[in-house]
């Protein structure tokens, strides 16, 4: 049932948007007919930025990259990665753990808390001592490293970066386009468009972004805060920093309660998670507080196996009379109680609970193959070959196409199946 209800309320929103968000090849669609004061321009780029939106539902095939290496790696490289200890993050360490012994290459992996400056760089150092053939850093830990990353230049060891500003080089970075600015630029773009296409009408759409260090974070929230604007001139966003040194982000519980603090004062009823490493607990924590001001449909950039769950457990889980058009439907929690007893829901927030989850959406990053890709970019600098940039495998992720998403044996996004028979085929091994 919650299928159906998610794909109502999204073809319900689209007949209220199409005026605005019509593709510019479409037959029907009017510049004219857009809002008044958007420039035909930008109201071009909206449409776009719908169609995108829709095209991202679909499943990948590629790895994203099909430049085959011109021989095959040497063995016995060694990479040191720095990792925060999330276990969100833990997908990609043991998939890069994995690929590097495909090529006879070994991985050590070093834990540390981002939210200290000095432990970044303490265990960057140590990285440095261990003398490897490349360093894999994040996007998270750059601001610390400047006198370390000038070292591992000067000593000629290479180091990949996921989830870096690609915006402008970063001296001592050989590589930062994998999980870079694009792609991340794309996902904000999607998941504004999404919010947009979702409102029910007359909604005005607020969205708490809660927001994690990092220029690629930061980023990825201006990106998605302007689409947002450009697309529906009053929705708006606010953004919540969440700041490691206040809460460990390691802590699902703490973080969950950080957030739901967060929404309990946040005008709007959207809430967008920058990372899959900070959701776990936190839709079914902010389902049940209350003293929200009204249901919260949680969406974000990188869903984690238990987002994933969330989504296919939705399927099934709507009432039978809960519509798309702010039908109050069966009452459950204490805050639902309160408002049957005004008579109608829709005046405390235009959802109810259950049409509010159904909303969930979440990016889908396959971490996996995130880390095949960076063990390839570590055969290509180290074989002396360009480096290539491609695409990670995503997809938009909703409780309409989740069944369909290609998962691991663990239920992480993967995307694409056959993806070690596509990398072993560009580095020339059986």
């Amino acid at each position: 049932m919650r299928k159906s209800l998610v794909a109502a309320a999204f073809v319900a929103s689209t007949v209220v948007l199409a005026s605005c968000a019509m593709p510019a090849d479409d037959p029907n669609f009017n510049v004219e007919a857009m809002d008044e004061g958007i420039e035909p321009g930008l109201a071009e780029e909206n449409a776009a930025d719908q169609v995108a939106m829709e095209d991202a539902f679909l499943p990948p095939t590629s790895i994203g990259i099909d430049t085959p290496l011109t021989a095959p790696p040497a063995s016995g490289a060694s990479l040191v990665s720095l990792t925060d200890g999330t276990e969100y993050q833990g997908v990609f360490e043991s998939s890069l753990v994995e690929a590097a012994e495909v090529l006879g290459w070994t991985v050590d992996t070093l834990t540390v808390d981002t939210a200290d400056p000095v432990a970044v760089e303490t265990a960057f150092a140590e990285a440095l001592a261990k003398a490897p053939s490349g360093i894999h850093i994040t996007g998270t830990m750059v601001d610390s490293l400047s006198e370390g990353l000038a070292s591992a230049e000067a000593a000629g060891i290479p180091v990949v970066c996921t989830g870096c500003s690609t915006s402008a080089a970063i001296p001592g970075i050989t590589d930062s386009s994998i999980n870079g600015t694009d792609q991340n630029l794309e996902w904000a773009d999607v998941l504004a468009s999404y919010v947009v296409a979702s409102q029910f009408e007359g909604e005005d759409a607020g969205v708490q972004i809660i927001a994690l260090p990092g220029t690629g974070y930061a980023e990825f929230n201006s990106q998605f805060a302007n689409t947002l604007l450009d697309q529906c001139r009053n929705c708006s966003s606010s953004e919540t920093f969440l700041d490691p040194f206040m809460v460990d982000v390691a802590d699902s519980a703490s973080v969950a309660s950080f957030i739901a603090s967060e929404m309990s004062m946040a005008l709007g009823s959207w809430a967008l998670l920058d990372s899959g490493a900070i959701s776990d607990t936190v839709a079914d924590t902010l389902a049940t507080d209350p003293t929200l001001l009204s249901p919260v449909t949680v969406i974000g950039r990188g869903a984690s196996s238990a987002d994933i769950q969330a989504l296919i457990a939705l399927d099934g889980a709507a009432p039978a009379d809960a519509g798309a058009e702010g039908d109050p439907g069966e009452m459950t929690t204490e805050g639902d109680a309160v408002a049957e007893a005004d008579g109608d829901f829709t005046e405390l927030g235009g959802r109810t609970p259950e049409e509010a989850a159904a909303l969930q959406a979440w990016v889908g990053i396959s971490q996996p193959i995130m880390a095949w890709r960076v063990v390839d970019q570590f055969a290509r600098i180290l074989g002396g070959e360009a480096t290539v940039v491609g695409p990670i495998p995503s997809q938009f992720l909703t409780a309409t196409n989740v069944a369909e998403a290609v998962l691991d044996a663990s239920g992480n996004y993967l995307g694409v199946a056959d993806y070690k028979e596509q990398f072993a085929a560009l580095w020339g091994i059986q």
